[in-house]
């Protein structure tokens, strides 16, 4: 790894764009910078927050795409990465549909590597919209990266025709419409995050007709990124490791005193995943409403759709003292990591297991659905050999959600005076973006 040369191109990376996309980038990135090699990272960003960031400074340099009709100057940003060693250089613009996003990149890729500042060993696209700009490096190793293990539809007539008039649309895919063609026409390899995301995608349409030597390999993501880390994350109220997990019981008491919960000590303090539709929040909800009188008390985050958020602060009015609801920030959401016994997630095709990692990491015992990406990295836990790394259930329906939580109930119950060994175990299962790194070191060594 050290002296290797790393290019991820995307088209939002952190800290500029939050979201898991953009997070897992940087954090593979720096993770291989600190490991002593190179990393570049070429994403967009509107120029004001280009400019606004720390350690970013504009360059003389800048690069003209045409855009239908209009030709657009588009600036360039160039610095370190807040608080790690990847270098990130950042085109001033962003695009209105994919096939803009994707025309940007390409041609920022395009000029920076005529200029000759862009030399890399290997070059990775980062999502669909980073596709084209794949093709446009020279780098001995290419892998086209599927961050959300999902493909998005076909492009519009409109955004075929801006790709076509840059030149970026040539030989046998010429007449696809599928972004993700043009990653695997460019690339060695695809990468998805799970077993469950590569099986998906061998099926996809833009994916179908590569090459018969170009494999779709797993990598699980890590989840340890800056500001992710209880061990030294300046927010919490006590920092604890797997190594020192005492903290976690301090940030257990100190937010039930801020949220004036009335539970004792083998209460078990539920956190949710955010309440969204799309990710099975009503599920949570109804899970939530078959209880009965178990003893748990429940932390919603603060993010999520309007409706079920209402219909959570009704059914808290009817439990007082046992539902908080936490702040829509990103400080809050790790407090309720840090803080809760387990966290409850609804997603049913969860294709890439940050969440439950991000669980695992701050010590609390994932509840998910035994399916897709917790089904591939998750173990359900044995509490005669104390083994396991989660509490799954095998269907959406409410009394089976029910029944997981319950069975966390009574793990709390029983070991709430030595629920340390657990909380390690947790912490040490967690997914690292060192981990990542090497093997996705091990796979561009294989591919080289």
């Amino acid at each position: 790894m050290p002296g290797r040369q790393y290019l991820f191109v995307s088209d939002a990376v952190a800290p500029l764009v939050s979201g898991e996309g953009p997070t897992c980038i940087m954090g593979l990135a720096q993770s291989l910078a600190a490991a002593g090699a190179s990393a570049v990272v070429l994403s967009l960003a509107e120029p004001q927050r280009a400019a606004a960031l720390p350690g970013l400074a504009r360059r003389l340099r800048t690069i003209s795409v045409r855009v239908g009709d209009a030709a657009q100057e588009v600036a360039l940003y160039e610095g370190r990465a807040p608080q790690g060693h990847a270098q990130l250089i950042i085109a001033g613009a962003t695009g209105r549909t994919r096939g803009e996003s994707a025309l940007l990149l390409a041609e920022a890729a395009r000029a920076l590597t005529q200029d000759g500042l862009l030399k890399a060993d290997v070059a990775m696209g980062w999502g669909e919209t980073a596709a084209p700009a794949l093709s446009t490096s020279s780098a001995a190793v290419r892998v086209f990266v599927v961050p959300s293990g999902r493909m998005g539809g076909e492009l519009s007539d409109g955004d075929m025709q801006l790709l076509g008039n840059a030149g970026l649309l040539s030989g046998a895919i010429s007449q696809s419409r599928f972004l993700a063609s043009f990653g695997a026409a460019a690339a060695h390899a695809v990468v998805a995050p799970s077993p469950t995301a590569a099986r998906s995608l061998e099926r996809e349409p833009g994916l179908v007709e590569r090459a018969a030597d170009e494999p779709v390999l797993a990598i699980r993501f890590g989840c340890d990124d800056i500001p992710h880390d209880p061990a030294h994350d300046a927010a919490l109220p006590a920092t604890f490791s797997a190594a020192l997990p005492g903290g976690k019981a301090e940030c257990r008491r100190t937010l039930v005193r801020r949220r004036s919960l009335s539970i004792g000590a083998r209460t078990l303090l539920l956190g949710t995943a955010p309440l969204r539709r799309n990710k099975g929040g009503e599920q949570i909800l109804a899970g939530l409403a078959a209880l009965g009188t178990a003893d748990v008390a429940i932390l919603i985050p603060g993010q999520g759709d309007a409706d079920l958020m209402d219909q959570a602060r009704r059914m808290a009015i009817a439990n007082p003292g046992r539902w908080a609801f936490m702040d829509p920030d990103l400080a809050d959401e790790r407090l309720l990591w840090a803080a809760a016994d387990a966290v409850l997630f609804g997603d049913a095709d969860d294709r890439v297991g940050r969440s439950v990692g991000l669980a695992q990491l701050y010590g609390a015992l994932p509840i998910a659905f035994d399916g897709s990406a917790p089904q591939d990295f998750l173990v359900d836990y044995d509490p005669v050999s104390a083994t396991g790394s989660a509490i799954l259930y095998g269907s959406q329906d409410a009394h089976e959600i029910a029944a997981a939580v319950s069975r966390a109930v009574q793990l709390r119950s029983a070991d709430a005076e030595s629920s340390a060994p657990l909380v390690q175990a947790l912490m040490r299962s967690a997914p690292r973006w060192t981990r990542t790194a090497a093997l996705f070191e091990e796979v561009c060594a294989s591919l080289a």
